[in-house]
């Protein structure tokens, strides 16, 4: 996809518009197109207390993060084997609220994208070669900063529509979807993969009837696919779900089917990614009352 870019007296450039080993079962409530159960892998590696963020670097090996008020530090580790993570530390970066990972062939992006409030003015997008992530423990990013074209306000709020946990990179594009306080739905954003300062216009809008906390997409045999993971808040509780995009044609994600999965297990789930044909893994957020898994779901 072909972007073209305008620059701005502000220093911005703006995107033209584009669509762009035994593990116990966990039981869950689905719809038709059903699952076979939630399996745990494995806890998440000590440190790694707040996972907000994940992705594979290869096949066993991944690479995870904690969210904002943590130390600006990326945490790889085997998925098969309960040892401990390497700390890889971004030098140049600050994690005032990261709060997604993902990958493409090349770099590995980390999204500094939380916005609670819906009052910051500096998101960032940090990016990294993916081969120095898996061999150093000292890397550099690149930096991709961004503003949404359409927030005009950005006074302290709790109902708002520009706080953003799921990020996906196809083809030249890096693909933002938001979490929406304000109408529980989640918006496309789109932002390109150079380093540089953008406005992000709005593309499509989707109804998630929750707050969209991660994303991840692929591009198969049989035809790209996106996966959503997120939570409804009911009494004070967390009860995440998942929504599976298929039968789209290039980044028109909202445009195909969608099978929406919901999990009767009360997790604060963060974090989603495609492992193979028919499965993803997902983690959770630990806290008082729940450890940290790393944890695989069968989607067909």
């Amino acid at each position: 996809m072909l972007i073209q870019l305008l620059f701005l007296i502000s220093g911005f450039f703006i995107p033209s518009s584009c669509h762009p080993s035994a593990t116990p079962d966990y039981k869950s409530s689905v719809t038709p197109d059903d699952i076979s159960g939630l399996h745990i892998i494995r806890p998440l590696p000590i440190g790694l207390n707040e996972c907000s963020g994940l992705t594979m670097l290869t096949k066993s090996l991944f690479v995870a993060l904690n969210d904002g008020g943590h130390k600006a530090i990326l945490y790889v580790f085997d998925a098969n084997k309960n040892t401990e993570a390497r700390k890889v530390y971004v030098d140049n970066a600050v994690n005032a609220d990261w709060e997604e990972v993902t990958t493409d062939g090349e770099y590995v992006y980390i999204g500094d994208t939380g916005n609670n409030g819906g009052t910051r003015q500096n998101l960032t997008i940090y990016k990294i070669k993916k081969d120095d992530v898996i061999k150093k423990d000292h890397v550099t990013a690149e930096k991709i900063v961004y503003k949404y074209q359409d927030q005009t306000s950005f006074h302290d709020s709790n109902r708002h529509n520009f706080d953003c946990e799921a990020l996906v990179a196809v083809g030249d594009s890096l693909y933002l979807f938001s979490k929406d306080r304000g109408d529980l739905r989640t918006n496309i954003y789109s932002v390109p993969k150079m380093p540089g300062a953008y406005q992000a216009g709005k593309l499509s809008s989707f109804d998630s009837k929750g707050l969209v906390t991660g994303a991840d997409y692929r591009s198969g045999t049989a035809g790209p696919e996106l996966i959503l993971i997120g939570y409804e808040l009911k009494n004070h509780s967390y009860h995440p779900f998942l929504v599976h995009f298929t039968n789209f044609t290039g980044t028109h994600f909202f445009n195909g089917k969608s099978a929406r999965i919901t999990l009767s297990e009360e997790h604060q789930t963060e974090s989603v990614l495609f492992y193979s044909d028919h499965k993803v893994y997902i983690s959770n957020e630990s806290s008082k009352n729940e450890k940290g898994y790393l944890f695989e779901l069968d989607i067909l």
